[in-house]
């Protein structure tokens, strides 16, 4: 005989109602550990299971008045009692008589005259599914538990997030706001103090240089302000604009600059989903980000690749200098390696320049090759439906 191998103490009940047959279990069940109870009738079995539920029921068919499947049958409507194991022991031998144990929800079946060994492997194995069903529903408690407080600690942090962008974004536009009066008069002051300095070379250098650095300076603030406005981003569906129109604007935007294109025929089947404007100015940042790290600073090769849903642009790079780490967060706000970078002029034009090519469905990316080799790739969101008639777009 195998000994089994959960605590003693599982709690059988025992319902015939022949006298020597509930006599003879219960000896044999306690002697083997288990507490075993002994009832005569189907109603006896009824009330005993709910006062104090058993680990499995061990139950006869003929009996008076109620009988054993019509036991299980309220056994198994009962929502306390329905997942106690039920195991039959009958003298009817019938294939019917099984099918129907089985259909009304018994988990075996014994026929008398029985063996004990049979009797007590097949109690043996039932009482080890139990524990195991409890043991699981057990576990899978826990693990709603840790799902819900998952959920909630999640729904709390995206509700900060929330609230820190919405702070973020109301300080940079406070920012922008607040410097932009005290810039222009700084800004005006310089102008008048260059137009009052007699014409010389030293003039002409810092003049120069106060051009290079307003421009900078106006630009910033357009910046901030842009990056503060990110929320009203989103692609509106009813806007498209054809590639080739957005790419001629940018090309407009870069006097000097020969822009070469490969892949025309995937620049004309398609079209940009959203702002015409955003896109414009988006990829006019790539492209001087890309001058940046080229070493012809008068020719950018362009080359266009259109899948299913977006447009891919790349452009290739022979100057980057940069690690293959630097170019990873190179489009971070706080990047330490674009702010000491060939692109240190663009300020934070790279930055806006990424989140409105992600506000707008798309990406862009940095990307080390070999040596001083890499390139640069902006993503774009395809408009649904067929092209628009090029100057139709908003």
């Amino acid at each position: 005989m195998s000994v089994y191998a959960e605590p003693a103490g599982s709690r059988i009940l025992v319902v015939d109602d022949m006298p020597a047959n509930v006599q003879l279990l219960v000896r044999l069940l306690a002697g083997r550990g288990y507490a075993a109870q002994a009832v005569g009738s189907g109603a006896e079995a009824l009330e005993a299971a709910r006062s104090d539920p058993p680990d499995l029921i061990l139950l006869d068919i003929n009996m008076p008045g109620m009988d054993g499947f019509e036991v299980c049958q309220h056994l198994k409507a009962d929502l306390a009692l329905r997942d106690i194991p039920v195991l039959f022991i009958s003298a009817l031998h019938e294939v019917g008589d099984k099918v129907k144990a089985f259909q009304l929800g018994g988990v075996d079946y014994v026929t008398k005259p029985f063996q004990i060994d049979e009797v007590f492997a097949r109690v043996e194995t039932h009482l080890k599914l139990r524990l195991l069903q409890r043991q699981l529903g057990e576990h899978n408690q826990h693990l709603e538990q840790v799902v819900e407080q998952r959920t909630r600690e999640l729904e709390a942090a995206y509700l900060r997030v929330q609230e820190l962008n919405r702070i973020q974004a109301d300080f940079l536009s406070m920012i922008s706001h607040e410097m932009r009066t005290p810039a222009h008069g700084l800004l005006g002051l310089g102008e008048l103090l260059m137009r009052l300095c007699p014409p010389s070379d030293a003039r002409s250098r810092y003049a120069g240089l106060f051009a290079q650095s307003q421009d900078r300076l106006l630009g910033l603030f357009e910046d901030v302000s842009l990056i503060s406005e990110a929320d009203v981003w989103a692609p509106d569906r009813l806007l498209a604009s054809p590639c080739t129109a957005v790419l001629e604007q940018v090309r407009a935007a870069l006097p000097g600059v020969e822009l070469t294109l490969a892949g025309v025929d995937a620049l004309e089947a398609c079209a940009i989903g959203g702002s015409s404007a955003l896109c414009v100015r988006a990829l006019k940042t790539i492209m001087h980000v890309a001058l940046a790290f080229s070493r012809d600073k008068r020719v950018l090769h362009l080359r266009a690749r259109a899948d299913a849903d977006c447009l891919c642009l790349r452009l290739e790079l022979d100057a980057l200098v940069l690690s293959q780490a630097q170019t990873q967060g190179f489009f971070a706000m706080a990047s330490p390696a674009r702010a000491s970078s060939a692109a240190e002029g663009l300020g934070l034009a790279p930055v806006v320049a990424h989140h409105i090519l992600r506000a707008l469905g798309g990406a862009v990316v940095l990307v080390k090759g070999e040596g001083d080799c890499g390139y640069l790739e902006a993503t774009l969101q395809r408009a649904a439906g067929p092209v628009p008639v090029a100057g139709a777009a908003a």
